[in-house]
C-alpha cells in the first residue's frame, strides 16, 4: 500500500468493535461497515487480492477512513444501519425494490377505527396489522371493499362528532355509518369493525356471489368500464383469500430466507407466513456486493429489511448472519417480544426454505440470463455524470404535445441499455388536465403510467425523464410520491439542454459525452412520436368536426360513413359513386363529404 496517510490510520485503528467509514480523494463517504474487530476487518481490504471488481475499485477508490468505537457488536449494528439510511454509500448493498411491501392496518388506537394502507408497521402503537401485500393495487381494492360493506369511515383526521359537521359524499351513499354526525355509537362500530378484522385474518370466508352477480348485471348493461372495476375487485379478493400451499395450525409470524449465490451476485427471496398463511414473498436483489463473507452480507440485509417491515417470531435460513446474537437482540428490543433465530433439518420447516431457495436460485438464473448483454458505454456513462444509484438500463422519457391547448396528447419512449425498444412505447390523450397546462399534463401521465406499473407488478424504469423545467419535474415527483415510488427523475429543458433536478439545480453534460447524446436522442424520439401523434389527433378531430357541420349532412349519415370505410382517409380515397352505393346516401351529398375531406387535408 502506498498511501502513507492509510497506512498510519492503519497503525492506530483500535481492536475494539465498532463502525468504519471509507472516503474518496474529494471526502465523500463510499462505503461504510461495521465489525467485531475494527482493526482485523478494516486491514483485510487491503492485505489480500479481490476476486470481486466491484471490491477492487473499491479499494483503489479509498483516501481515508474514519472508525467509531462502540460498547459492543449490538451498538456497532444499529449505528451502521442509521449510518448507511443517511448517506447512501455507493459501494453499500443496493438493494433493488427496497422499497416495503404495504400492510393493512386496522386503526384500534382511534375511537373510531379505520382499514388504511401503511408501510410501517409497529407492535406498541395499539394497531392491528396484516400484510404484507406483494400487489399494492390488490390492498387498495380489499381496503375499500371492506370499508363499503362493513360501512367503517375513511376520514384520516381525527374529530369529535357534533351537530353542524357537514358529511362527506360516502355518508349520502349510504356506505358510511355516520361517525362525524354521530349517528353511531362506538360499541355498535366496533362490531363492523371487528367483521372486517375476521374477513382480514381468514375467520370468515368473504361472501363472492354479491359481486360476481354485480359483475354480470353490469355486463349484460354494456357498463363495461364499472364491469372491470367490479371484476379487478373480485380477483383481488380470490387472490388474497385463496388455499395456500402452506398452512400451519397455530397461527405464526415466521420468515424463511432463500439464498442464491454467483460469484459477482447474491439473490434473496424471503417467504412470509403470516397468521399461520403463506402470503407471498420478496426478492432482494443485493447488486454486486463487495466480496466479503455471506453471513456479513446477510446480517447487513437483515439489519436493513427488518428496519421497515414487520418482525416475524422467527427467522428461518440456511445460513447464520454475522453476530447472529447482537441482530436478535436488536430485533428483539424494536418488536417487543423475542425473536429466534433457526436452520431446519428436517420437515415442514426445511421444506418451505427450501422453496425459498428455489425461488432464488430461478431468480438469478433469469438476472443472469438477461445480464449477457454488455451495458452499453452510455449509460455507463450516464451513471457517473449524473451521480446514479445504479445504471440507468432502463429510462422512460414522456413529453407533451398540443396546438394552442387543443387536442393534448402525450407519448412515453423506453431505451434499454441506450436503444429504442419501439414495442414498449406508449400514447396517452390527455383526460383531465387542461389543455396547454403541460405540468398538469406531465402529472396524469405519470400517474396513470406507474399505477399500471404497479398493478401489473411490472419492472420500473432506473431513470425517468420529463420534457420540460422545474414545474414539470416536480409535478411528476408529486405523483411518484403520491405513489410512494423512489425513482430517479430528472427534467430536460430545452433551453441548450439543460438538466433539471427535483431540488430545482441546474447543470449541464458535455455535449460530446455518450450519456447526453443518448439523453438528446430519447427526447428527440419521445418529441417525435408525441407531434406524429398529435397531429393525427388533430388531423381527425378536424376532419370529423368539418364533417358535421357540413350542411344538410346529418351526424348519422357521418357515423354511417366512417363506420363503412373505418377511418376519414381511407374515406377521402373512395369515389362518390362507392360513397353513394355504400351507404345508401344521394350523390351530392357524398360529393360535398368527399370535396370536404379533400379540403381539409389540402388545409393540414
Amino acid at each position: 500500500m502506498q498511501n502513507e496517510k492509510l497506512e498510519k490510520i492503519l497503525a492506530l485503528m483500535p481492536a475494539n468493535p465498532g463502525v468504519y467509514l471509507m472516503k474518496n480523494r474529494v471526502g465523500e463517504i463510499i462505503y461504510i461497515g461495521k465489525s467485531r474487530s475494527l482493526k482485523k476487518r478494516v486491514r483485510s481490504y487491503f492485505n489480500r487480492q479481490h476476486d470481486s471488481l466491484k471490491t477492487s475499485v473499491l479499494v483503489s477508490a479509498i483516501e481515508d477512513i474514519e472508525f467509531i468505537v462502540t460498547g459492543n457488536e449490538v451498538e456497532a449494528l444499529i449505528l451502521e444501519n442509521n449510518l448507511i439510511k443517511k448517506h447512501k454509500p455507493r459501494y453499500n448493498v443496493l438493494l433493488k425494490d427496497s422499497k416495503t411491501h404495504p400492510y393493512i392496518r386496522v386503526t384500534l388506537n382511534e375511537k373510531f377505527p379505520r382499514l388504511e394502507k401503511v408501510r410501517k408497521v409497529s407492535f406498541r402503537d395499539g394497531n392491528l396489522y396484516f400484510g404484507p401485500f406483494p400487489n399494492e393495487y390488490d390492498l387498495a381494492r380489499i381496503v375499500d371493499l371492506l370499508s363499503r360493506n362493513f360501512r367503517l369511515c375513511t376520514v384520516k383526521r381525527k374529530f369529535t362528532p357534533k351537530q353542524g359537521v357537514r358529511p362527506c359524499l360516502k355518508y349520502h351513499l349510504g356506505i358510511c355509518q355516520g361517525v362525524c354526525q354521530g349517528d353511531v355509537k362506538p360499541e355498535e362500530y366496533a362490531v363492523s369493525v371487528n367483521k372486517a378484522i375476521d374477513v382480514l385474518a381468514g375467520r370468515v370466508d368473504p361472501d363472492f356471489t354479491g359481486l360476481e352477480r354485480q359483475l354480470k348485471e353490469l355486463v349484460d348493461q354494456y357498463r363495461y368500464e364499472e364491469a372491470a372495476e367490479v371484476r379487478d375487485t373480485l380477483s383481488a379478493l380470490v387472490r388474497f383469500f385463496a388455499s395456500q400451499k402452506v398452512e400451519f395450525v397455530k397461527p405464526v409470524n415466521l420468515d424463511f430466507w432463500g439464498i442464491s449465490e454467483a460469484s459477482d451476485r447474491v439473490v434473496f427471496s424471503v417467504f412470509f407466513v403470516r397468521g399461520g398463511k403463506m402470503l407471498g414473498n420478496r426478492i432482494i436483489d443485493a447488486g454486486l456486493p463487495p466480496d466479503f463473507a455471506l453471513d456479513e452480507l446477510l446480517s447487513e440485509v437483515m439489519t436493513r429489511f427488518y428496519d421497515a417491515n414487520l418482525i416475524p417470531a422467527s427467522i428461518y435460513c440456511r445460513e447464520e448472519p454475522e453476530a447472529c446474537d447482537s441482530l436478535l437482540a436488536v430485533l428483539s428490543e424494536q418488536s417487543g417480544r423475542r425473536v429466534s433465530f433457526h436452520r431446519p433439518q428436517r420437515g415442514q420447516f426445511l421444506k418451505l426454505l427450501e422453496m425459498a431457495d428455489a425461488n432464488a436460485l430461478e431468480v438469478m438464473r433469469n438476472i443472469k440470463s438477461q445480464g449477457n448483454e454488455r451495458i452499453d458505454e452510455a449509460v455507463i456513462d450516464l451513471q457517473k455524470q449524473l451521480n446514479l444509484r445504479q445504471p440507468p438500463v432502463r429510462i422512460e422519457c414522456v413529453d407533451i404535445s398540443h396546438i394552442q391547448g387543443t387536442d393534448p396528447v402525450a407519448s412515453l419512449v423506453v431505451f434499454k441499455n441506450a436503444r429504442p425498444h419501439k414495442g414498449e412505447y406508449r400514447l396517452y390523450h390527455i383526460k383531465s388536465a387542461r389543455g396547454g397546462d403541460d405540468p398538469a399534463s406531465i402529472g396524469e401521465v405519470t400517474r396513470r403510467r406507474f399505477t399500471r406499473l404497479l398493478r401489473e407488478q411490472a419492472g420500473l424504469p432506473d431513470l425517468y425523464i420529463v420534457d420540460g423545467g422545474i414545474t414539470q419535474v416536480r409535478s411528476a415527483l408529486r405523483e411518484l410520491e403520491q405513489l410512494e415510488i423512489d425513482i430517479e427523475i430528472f427534467g430536460l429543458a430545452k433551453r441548450e439542454e439543460i438538466l433539471v433536478r427535483p431540488d430545482g439545480s441546474e447543470f449541464k453534460l458535455p455535449f460530446s459525452s455518450a450519456g447526453m447524446k443518448m439523453i438528446i436522442k430519447l427526447r428527440n424520439e419521445a418529441h417525435r412520436f408525441a407531434n406524429t401523434f398529435q397531429k393525427k389527433a388533430h388531423g381527425k378531430r378536424v376532419l370529423k368536426s368539418a364533417l358535421l357541420n357540413l350542411p344538410g349532412v346529418g351526424p348519422a349519415t357521418i357515423r354511417k360513413a366512417l363506420w363503412e370505410f373505418g377511418s376519414t382517409a381511407n374515406l377521402a380515397r373512395t369515389s362518390p359513386e362507392e360513397l353513394r352505393q355504400r351507404c345508401q346516401i344521394p350523390l351530392k351529398t357524398a360529393e360535398l363529404i368527399i370535396n370536404s375531406l379533400k379540403e381539409n387535408n389540402n388545409e393540414e
